[in-house]
């Protein structure tokens, strides 16, 4: 029916959710759970896959049940492919969260029990772990034999499932970072150059400053490609780290000769 002159629409009634103390809001589903370290680290990873992997939250489930042997442990985050009957036998992705104080290397929490989740999927191709100090992703093979091999690489796919994206980024898959989720970035560089280099809090700050400086100067290089990335392949044996490190070591005395030729020193 249309509206005539001079008559005015009220909004429709809207739902106001009230979070009991100690208790935050799921992202994805909606459900309250306790607000602990471990459930931060786990909704910044939650947004992230929606903002900027793309996914659609009803790919994603939370606390998802899996059979393993006679146990039945909850996978913090599992991902189907959009569509998909979603069962343990048809998930794609496994993501496991911790609190900042489990190390990757514990035989309970650490990468062991996502490479076990994984192994039990025979679908599941893809696995990342993370504690917001350091961060894991698998990518699960499997030969004629039934063996499984894992191998590491720098993120998990997209969405889309675009591996070269993945590797070798370029300048139309850059993405804004969403939310806190900068915020959970620097954090990670800033403890990993802390923890792993014996550096005070201080000085580790200004080495990631580098970094960001780095960052935002192979940006802005258009319409050069980007430099500041490694393959995974990259990652996984001492030459391509040795490349790796050229190529940044590179932008870095750029970016050093260009900012005290601007006084910025």
């Amino acid at each position: 029916m249309p509206i005539s002159k001079g008559e005015v629409t009220m909004p429709s009634e809207q739902k106001i959710i009230v979070i009991p103390d100690g208790k935050i809001c799921d992202y994805i589903d909606g459900k309250f759970r306790n607000d602990t370290p471990e459930e931060y680290v786990r909704q910044t990873i939650e947004k992230r896959l929606v903002n900027e992997h793309k996914y659609l939250p009803e790919q994603i489930r939370i606390e998802y049940t899996l059979q393993v042997g006679s146990n039945k442990p909850r996978a913090d985050i599992v991902i189907w492919e959009k569509g998909a009957d979603q069962t343990q036998g048809t998930i794609k992705l496994i993501i496991e969260c911790k609190k900042e104080t489990v190390d990757a290397r514990n035989a309970k929490d650490g990468i062991a029990q996502l490479k076990s989740y994984m192994s039990v999927c025979p679908n599941c191709e893809w696995g990342m772990w993370t504690n917001s100090v350091q961060k894991y992703v698998f990518r699960k093979a499997v030969d004629a034999a039934g063996n499984i091999t894992f191998m590491e690489y720098n993120d998990i796919p997209s969405a889309d499932g675009n591996l070269d994206e993945v590797n070798r980024p370029s300048r139309t898959s850059l993405k804004n970072a969403y939310d806190d989720n900068l915020l959970f970035v620097f954090k990670t560089c800033h403890n990993h150059i802390y923890v792993n280099d014996g550096m005070q809090k201080q000085p580790a700050f200004f080495e990631l400053l580098k970094v960001i400086f780095c960052k935002i100067e192979d940006e802005r290089n258009i319409p050069n490609p980007l430099e500041f990335y490694t393959t995974s392949e990259e990652r996984s044996n001492p030459d391509g780290q040795l490349t790796v490190q050229k190529r940044i070591a590179a932008l870095c005395e750029y970016v050093i000769d260009t900012f005290s030729v601007s006084g910025y020193t």
